[in-house]
């Protein structure tokens, strides 16, 4: 059945925007569409008492859930387009057997996850933090004391998800002139990468290692204490991807007893009390899971919004379509 832009009443087929959307968005997909801001109402379940039933998209991203109660509520839904890559806000098992059709933007913020990687790892390597804290305390005197750093150039980097963020990674790895291992659930046969066939035997080879797979239950808590021995008491760990991934305890626990040398976080799984000892490290530089979003990954998740409305809109094939 066509997706016509009117649905049986004559009115436009109905938008939720579950999370903001750029201002460029606002403007055209309303000449399509019927657009409502879950977040600019008092009452989302109130609005969609009233209006759920006309919504048939749903645009939203990773740090809002999407779940069965709220699919519930939107009886006619037919795309969930998320403005971001995991999944794992959301209930896909719940949106397959309904047959909602569900798009992510795999790809928009590669780039920027990657430059983020190795701003984490330069930090670490060259105690940014610590060096500009001395700079900043002493006047800005260029001799005043310092903390010597090692080099990350020609080091052994390992790879723990070899999708478009860690190819990005990879890429940026081969300009420091390092050696580029890599584990992913296959092999992948269009890379000059070393693959390794379990997570251990990866950071075993390696010195750096960056995460950058999938969230979820399939990898909660893989990083565990027997991998962060393996990558050894000069090993470097940085995590671009979920805090999830990590055994946060066993993290802390390897940074304090000098297990890995230090870590680049832009994301922490766990509770509070497992992850304020992170806090008062000197081997570790923290950032508040930002390492995707820049203007230019913005403007791309939203750029890939727009199309895949339309597309849907004129029943043509979805980008990044998921199920």
């Amino acid at each position: 059945m066509a997706n016509t832009g009117q649905n049986k009443t004559g009115q436009k087929i109905g938008v939720l925007a579950n999370c903001p959307i750029s201002k460029d968005n606002r403007s055209k997909l309303a000449e399509n569409f019927d657009l409502y801001f879950a977040e600019e109402v008092p009452s989302r379940d109130e609005l969609l008492a009233d209006v759920g039933s006309n919504i048939r998209i749903i645009i939203s991203d990773g740090p809002r859930h999407i779940d069965v109660a709220l699919m519930d509520q939107l009886p006619n839904l037919a795309l969930i387009c998320l403005m971001s890559v995991g999944l794992d806000h959301l209930d896909i098992e719940a949106a397959k057997a309904r047959g909602i059709q569900v798009t992510n933007a795999i790809g928009t913020n590669a780039p920027s996850c990657a430059d983020h990687a190795f701003a984490l790892l330069l930090s670490v390597s060259r105690h940014i933090l610590a060096n500009d804290r001395s700079m900043r305390e002493n006047e800005a005197y260029e001799e005043c004391p310092k903390i010597h750093s090692t080099t990350i150039y020609g080091r052994k980097i390992g790879i723990l998800g070899l999708g478009a963020i860690g190819s990005e990674i990879a890429q940026r790895a081969i300009a420091f002139d390092m050696d580029v291992f890599y584990h992913n659930r296959s092999e992948r046969d269009d890379v000059p990468y070393t693959y390794c066939a379990s997570l251990k035997e990866l950071a075993r080879e390696v010195q750096i290692l960056v995460i950058s797979c999938p969230g979820g239950e399939a990898t909660r808590n893989i990083v565990n204490a027997e991998v962060l021995e393996a990558l050894g008491p000069e090993g470097t760990l940085v995590n671009v991807a979920r805090g999830s991934i990590v055994d946060t305890k066993a993290l802390v626990a390897a940074l304090q007893n000098s297990v890995i040398k230090n870590a680049g976080l832009d994301v922490v799984g766990g509770e509070a009390p497992e992850r304020v000892p992170l806090c008062v490290m000197d081997n570790v530089v923290l950032s508040p899971h930002l390492s995707g979003n820049t203007e230019e990954s913005w403007q791309n998740c939203n750029r890939l919004a727009h199309n895949n409305l339309l597309a849907f809109l004129n029943n043509e094939e979805l980008t990044n379509q998921v199920c």
